[in-house]
C-alpha cells in the first residue's frame, strides 16, 4: 500500500461515519459530538443507539480518553419528546421498552461506567433528564457558566430512568437528591459545581480548549492506574471497608508490576515530569 492508501486508510479508522452524532479518533483520544443541533441533541432512538455503538468503539486498546460534548447551544435536552409521544403505544409494550430502554441504560450509562478509560462530558445550553444522567456517569465533567440542569423526569410524570436515581444521590446526598428529582425545577453550572456534579465551570468561549486540555492530561496519564482508580470507584460504596482495603492492595500490587510504575520512580529521584507509556 502506497502512502496516499495508508493516509486514505487511516482517516477512515479514526471516521466512523454516524447519521446522528459524529465521530472522531486520533492519537488515542475519541471525540462523540451528539449532532442534532436543531433539536438541541435530545436524543432519539437512532441517537441512543449510535451513541452505544460509538461507545463499544472505544473498548479498543488504542483508545486511552473519550470527549463527548454536544454540537450548537446545547449538549443534550434529553429524550426526543415528539419521537416519544409518536411512539407512546410501542413504549408501553413491555417488549419494545425493555429492548431499548436496555440500550441507554446498559449500553451508554453503564458502558460509560464499565469502560477502562476516562470518559470526559463537556456540557452546555440544555442538559436535561438522559443528558444530567450522561454527566452524571462520566468520569470528569466540565460545564460552561450558560449551562441549564433539569433532571425533567417529575415533569413527564416519570420516575427517574436512565441511572439517574443511582448517580445523583452519589454525587449530591440522599436529601438534595429527592429534592433535585422531586421538585423538578431547573439547577445552574454554578450550583452544578457546588453539588459536585461537575469538576469545573468554564465561560462557553473556553469549554472545548478546556476539555482538550484535560483529555491531554489524561492521554498523559499512567493507563494501568487511571483505569484501576474507575474500577475502585466503582465499587467504594458496595464493600466493607476492610474487603475494599484489600481489593486497593491488589490493584496497587498489579500497577506495580508495570513499565510505569518504574519510570514513576524514576521521574521522582531525577526530578523530571514521568513520560509514562500509557
Amino acid at each position: 500500500m502506497d502512502k496516499t492508501g495508508e493516509f486514505e486508510e487511516s482517516k477512515r479508522e479514526s471516521e466512523t461515519i454516524f447519521e446522528t452524532i459524529i465521530f472522531e479518533k486520533e492519537n488515542g483520544l475519541v471525540r462523540i459530538i451528539l449532532n442534532q443541533p436543531k433539536y438541541h441533541n435530545s436524543l432519539s432512538l437512532k441517537m441512543i443507539g449510535e451513541l452505544a455503538k460509538a461507545l463499544e468503539l472505544c473498548e479498543d486498546d488504542s483508545v486511552k480518553v473519550i470527549v463527548i460534548s454536544g454540537n450548537g447551544p446545547s449538549f443534550c435536552a434529553g429524550a426526543n419528546v415528539k419521537e416519544f409521544l409518536d411512539n407512546l403505544e410501542n413504549l408501553r409494550n413491555r417488549d419494545f421498552f425493555e429492548e431499548h430502554g436496555k440500550v441507554i441504560n446498559f449500553d451508554v450509562i453503564k458502558k460509560m461506567r464499565d469502560l477502562s478509560k476516562p470518559v470526559i462530558v463537556l456540557t452546555k445550553g440544555f442538559t436535561f433528564g438522559a443528558g444530567l444522567s450522561i454527566v452524571l456517569a462520566s468520569d470528569y465533567a466540565v460545564a460552561s457558566d450558560d449551562t441549564i440542569f433539569f433532571g425533567g423526569f417529575i415533569r413527564l410524570g416519570l420516575s427517574p430512568d436512565i441511572g439517574t436515581s443511582y448517580l445523583l444521590p452519589r454525587h449530591v446526598g440522599m436529601k438534595k437528591a429527592f429534592e433535585l428529582m422531586s421538585f423538578g425545577e431547573t439547577f445552574g453550572a454554578k450550583e452544578a459545581y457546588n453539588l459536585g456534579i461537575v469538576n469545573e465551570v468554564v465561560k462557553p468561549e473556553e469549554l472545548e480548549e478546556r476539555g482538550k486540555k484535560v483529555a491531554e492530561r489524561y492521554l498523559r496519564a499512567p493507563k494501568e492506574a487511571v483505569a484501576r482508580i474507575k474500577q475502585l470507584i466503582n465499587i467504594a460504596f458496595e464493600n466493607t471497608l476492610e474487603k475494599h482495603l484489600e481489593i486497593e492492595m491488589e490493584h496497587t500490587y498489579k500497577t506495580m508490576l508495570t513499565d510505569d510504575f518504574e519510570e514513576g520512580l524514576k521521574a521522582v529521584l531525577e526530578r523530571r515530569e514521568p513520560e509514562f507509556k500509557g
